[in-house]
């Protein structure tokens, strides 16, 4: 049985209308993720950014938030210590060293986050996410007196807290259903 004109362009712009809206609510589930981030710019930018995002679901997009943050901490963790070997002012040797123990300690906590997600331990997540948040600040505050914070650290501590917001969104999300 052969199909009219009329039936295979209905079916044609059925499935382009299908696909428009599936990319749609794709990129609105990254929307509402990252507008319930206090890092919403920083959120966006990575997550849209990555390759892997497009078309992905919630645990897909935890996945991908995970795998950042984790590939983030240790991306700061080795800023920090490039700081510390080039630091020779003693004040920042000491705060540089101190953020240095705080990301091993994200680290640490955001390494436990792929066995909570595939056992569905969503409090689980959020008390290692939440520990691991912590971290950046800690190191931030260490520069609330001169000598000033370096641009480059500030950015990342940013961008890594933005990262782990998103994974506190999507597991409160997923625990939800």
């Amino acid at each position: 049985m052969a199909l009219s004109y009329n039936s295979t362009s209905f079916l044609i712009v059925s499935l382009l209308l299908i696909s428009f809206i599936l990319t749609s609510v794709k990129a609105d589930l990254i929307d509402d993720v990252c507008s319930k981030t206090q890092h919403k710019d920083v959120c966006l930018s990575t997550l849209k950014g990555d390759p892997r995002s497009k078309g992905a679901n919630l645990k897909g997009l935890m996945m991908i938030s995970m795998d950042l943050s984790q590939k983030s901490a240790q991306s700061v963790r080795d800023l920090v210590e490039k700081l510390l070997d080039e630091a020779t002012n003693p004040e920042l040797k000491s705060r540089y060293s101190f953020c240095c123990t705080s990301y091993n300690d994200a680290i640490d906590n955001l390494k436990k986050l792929p066995d909570l997600f595939k056992s569905k331990d969503y409090n689980g997540i959020n008390t290692h996410a939440s520990a691991a948040l912590s971290d950046p600040s800690k190191c931030d505050d260490k520069f609330s007196g001169p000598p000033a914070e370096v641009p480059q650290l500030k950015d990342a501590n940013d961008k890594l807290r933005g990262l782990i917001e998103s994974i506190l969104v999507i597991s409160k999300l997923l625990k939800g259903r």
